[in-house]
């Protein structure tokens, strides 16, 4: 086993035995390489003397052109292209191409095209030379022929024919014949043959005109400029040069080494005390490798593992034993592509550090993460070895992965966050698009839900949002999303055909969902939704507006009474803008003065006597005119500032309540609305109490009222309110009775003073016979349980009459008198004791 910074405990190698080691070794090498000279001594005289023969060849192809055609002797330039081509063949041996390179290449390339022209040349000389010969004693037998047989009749033909037959005769002595006297005189015979027909003399025409282009060709090749003898001499010439450059070489190589030898007993006995010193910094450099943090692996050149430290050993979960001998690839995971390390190997083979991320896996399977940095160890050109250093950085990967993912997930719930579902929602438009295919966005918000954060503590309202999310995802389909972008604001993003009809079902069963009350934190809490829609692409086909537009949406739900669901209109962009400018003119309502409070006198029908007031808010805005309750307290409820316009309400109902008790002592009680949102804020009882004791009217003189269906959301909390409340001498009343869904067993535990049969059951009394029946229950349950009970809205005579045959206690409304401000009702005070 290797093992890092091992040093042998042998005995310390003589200096002197190492030294007759090298210096044998440095021998046999100059001894090795004075062979090398000689071989290029002999290679140079082999190739000389070859070479040396080249331009006697070419000097007798040169001499082969020149000597008279018919005296040539072609055994010898046949044998003489021979031993050229045989130079040629020692020329192109591997040994020597390989050795001088292209230069050598395009040289001896040169040589060969310029020789094989010229064999081309010879050979063609040959031919030709050879055919002309034939037929110029073909000619000769028909010149003789003609002359012998006197076949031309004047003598002057016969002369001019010898004439003929001599000029071409005279190219074996004469280097030049005249060509044009020789065609003047074929063209002469020509013109006789057509005469006398005569076949011979056709003969001899037609070999005269072949053999004077023969002749022309020869004499073509002769004047030829071969450059082969340039050829041979650029060759020559550049062998020389190498061999020259060769030796001079040797010669400085010699000297050098001679030189070196001086100085190599001074270098090794310098190297072997630095070998001592490395030996220790080597034993140094292991503890500090096999103690470092980082996994340390090493490996041979064919990635086989050769040294792993403990730090490799302990992250792995291998021992040292079963890794070495391994290849590395036995801790891949899988998670990384063979292209990964396929780009990784081609990184290192080419000898280059390499650097990035595996996710590998453990003996007991378990995967981590680290990051790598793998340099190829380099000996003499060739990678010998590889050396890696890794750190673990698993905690790194998966503290990066949770950050990613709360960068687009709701902390609390695990759901898509806002970031999320925007970016998937402008991905998925123009697919939607394309393919002809809606999407819905349904923007939902929790009712009242400030009031549970304020009443009951953050730690609720946080359980409320993640029930709200389990029931949620459990009413949509799998491939409907949902989302949380907000504190109690869930988006839910549906696509597909027919979308509005598919919305309108899944906000039906969303709103059935939460028909039951849910438990958070031991809190049994009555939650409402109300749900915007908007479809794409009918309300918008960008994805900024179809989250506004399901928000406005959202909000004229909230509007409608909350607990249902409406779709985007285009007219309730212009409502959404009137409810911002109330929005913003009621931060500065209070500041300027603008909310008052008016009175409306609650008398015993039977006697006609005034026995309370309620205090009601107004609001006459400087900028938007006189806002009706029912506009401004919603919105005032959701932005919080209920709480505020609450206060001043409550003290400014009680200050005047001391007012008119003056004027009319038989004034039992004020009746103040009190907000769910106050209700549950849990400095509320405390700022009441000090409201009374400031004021100076008693808490048994006032009535806190409260709407049934605010005090159902949270009965819990709400009862234990009401019953603090109770304690502290305040009295009770359930406004709007019937219009929520209370349960008699909560109702008769409820420390209630007071019911209110709420106007809308008044209204139609007394001819509407459900109303009467409501009524009557009413009256009935409140007397049965010890209840007085107020029926509110009367407007007409009939009305109070019916009211009155049923044993109604109390009644307001128009009839007997419309609500008036502080000053208005004094007079009107002062008018019922006349």
């Amino acid at each position: 086993m290797y093992k890092l910074g091992e040093v042998k405990k042998d005995k310390k190698i003589d200096t002197i035995f190492l030294l007759v080691i090298f210096f044998l070794f440095f021998i046999i090498a100059l001894f090795s390489y004075l062979l090398k000279v000689n071989d290029i001594i002999y290679e140079r005289n082999q190739y000389d003397s070859a070479i040396a023969k080249l331009p006697v060849y070419d000097e007798s192809f040169n001499n082969f052109f020149l000597k008279s055609t018919s005296f040539n002797n072609y055994d010898v330039v046949n044998r003489n292209i021979f031993n050229f081509e045989e130079i040629i063949k020692l020329l192109n041996s591997n040994d020597i191409k390989e050795k001088y390179g292209n230069r050598y290449l395009e040289l001896l390339e040169k040589l060969e095209t310029n020789f094989n022209e010229k064999r081309d040349a010879i050979e063609r000389f040959k031919s030709q030379n050879a055919l002309l010969i034939s037929s110029i004693h073909y000619q000769i037998s028909l010149n003789k022929a003609i002359t012998d047989k006197k076949l031309l009749k004047g003598n002057k033909d016969i002369q001019l024919l010898n004439k003929t037959m001599t000029d071409l005769l005279a190219y074996y002595i004469n280097p030049s014949i005249d060509y044009e006297h020789i065609e003047k005189n074929i063209q002469y015979f020509s013109k006789l043959y057509e005469k006398n027909k005569l076949r011979e003399l056709k003969l001899f025409i037609q070999h005269a005109l072949v053999n004077t282009q023969r002749i022309q060709e020869l004499f073509t090749i002769k004047k030829t400029n071969f450059q082969l003898n340039k050829s041979i001499y650029d060759l020559k010439e550049f062998l020389t040069t190498k061999f020259e450059n060769a030796l001079y070489n040797s010669r400085i190589v010699v000297t050098i080494l001679f030189i070196i030898a001086f100085l190599i007993l001074s270098i090794v006995v310098f190297l072997y005390k630095r070998s001592l010193r490395i030996k220790d910094d080597l034993i140094s450099f292991k503890t500090a490798v096999e103690n470092s943090y980082n996994s340390i692996v090493i490996t041979d050149s064919h990635s086989n593992i050769i040294y792993v430290n403990d730090m490799a050993v302990k992250e792995t979960g291998y021992s040292r034993d079963e890794l070495i001998g391994q290849n590395p690839r036995i801790l891949k995971s899988g998670d990384k592509s063979e292209s990964f390390y396929r780009k990784m190997h081609e990184h290192l083979d080419a000898g280059r550090k390499w650097e990035g991320e595996f996710v590998n896996r453990r003996k007991d399977g378990s995967q981590y993460y680290e990051k790598a940095s793998i340099m190829p160890i380099v000996e003499r050109g060739r990678i010998t070895n590889y050396l890696a250093i890794k750190l673990n950085i698993t905690d790194y990967i998966m503290q990066q992965r949770k950050v990613e993912y709360m960068a687009y997930h709701d902390s609390l719930t695990g759901l898509p966050n806002r970031t999320n579902i925007e970016e998937y929602l402008e991905y998925q438009l123009p697919i939607a698009e394309e393919n002809n295919l809606g999407i819905a966005v349904l923007f939902i918000d929790i009712d009242n839900f400030k009031t549970i954060n304020d009443s009951l503590g953050h730690d609720v309202g946080d359980s409320v949002i993640i029930e709200c999310s389990k029931i949620l995802k459990n009413t949509v389909k799998e491939s409907e999303i949902v989302a949380r972008i907000g504190g109690d604001e869930f988006v839910i993003i549906i696509s597909g055909e027919n979308t509005k009809h598919t919305s309108t079902n899944l906000c039906s069963e969303i709103l059935k969902s939460f028909a039951k009350p849910i438990e958070a934190n031991g809190y049994k809490l009555s939650i409402t939704l109300s749900i915007g829609v908007s479809l794409f692409p009918e309300d918008s086909n960008d994805h900024k507006k179809l989250f506004k537009h399901a928000d406005i949406a959202m909000y004229e739900a909230k509007d409608k009474g909350k607990n249902n669901f409406q779709f985007y209109k285009k007219k309730l962009s212009s409502q959404m803008h009137d409810r911002l400018e109330i929005e913003q003119a009621l931060k500065q309502a209070l500041k300027e003065d603008e909310i008052y409070v008016v009175y409306q006198p609650k008398y015993d029908i039977a006697t006609k006597q005034i026995v309370g007031l309620e205090a009601l808010a107004r609001w006459n805005s400087k900028e938007l005119g006189n806002i009706r309750p029912d506009k401004f307290i919603s919105i005032a409820e959701e932005t919080g500032d209920i709480l505020e316009i609450g206060h001043f309400i409550f003290k400014k109902a009680c200050e005047d309540f001391r007012t008119f008790k003056t004027i009319y002592p038989e004034l039992e009680s004020i009746s103040i609305n009190v907000s769910t949102i106050q209700l549950y804020n849990k400095k509320f009882v405390e700022e009441i109490l000090n409201i009374t004791k400031e004021t100076k009217v008693y808490t048994s003189s006032v009535m806190i009222e409260i709407t049934e269906t605010h005090v159902m959301k949270n009965i819990t909390y709400s009862m234990g309110v009401l019953n603090t409340l109770k304690e502290f001498g305040f009295r009770v009343s359930i406004d709007d009775f019937g219009t929520g869904h209370s349960s008699l067993n909560y109702l008769k535990r409820f420390p209630i003073d007071e019911l209110k049969i709420d106007k809308s059951f008044v209204d139609d009394l007394p001819l509407d016979s459900n109303d009467i029946a409501i009524a009557k229950a009413i009256i009935s349950l409140s007397r049965n349980m010890g209840y007085k009970n107020v029926a509110e809205g009367i407007e007409t005579i009939e009305q109070e009459e019916f009211l009155l045959s049923h044993g109604c206690d109390v009644g307001q409304g128009y009839l007997f008198c419309k609500p008036k401000e502080k000053e208005d009702l004094l007079e009107f005070l002062q008018d019922q004791l006349s």
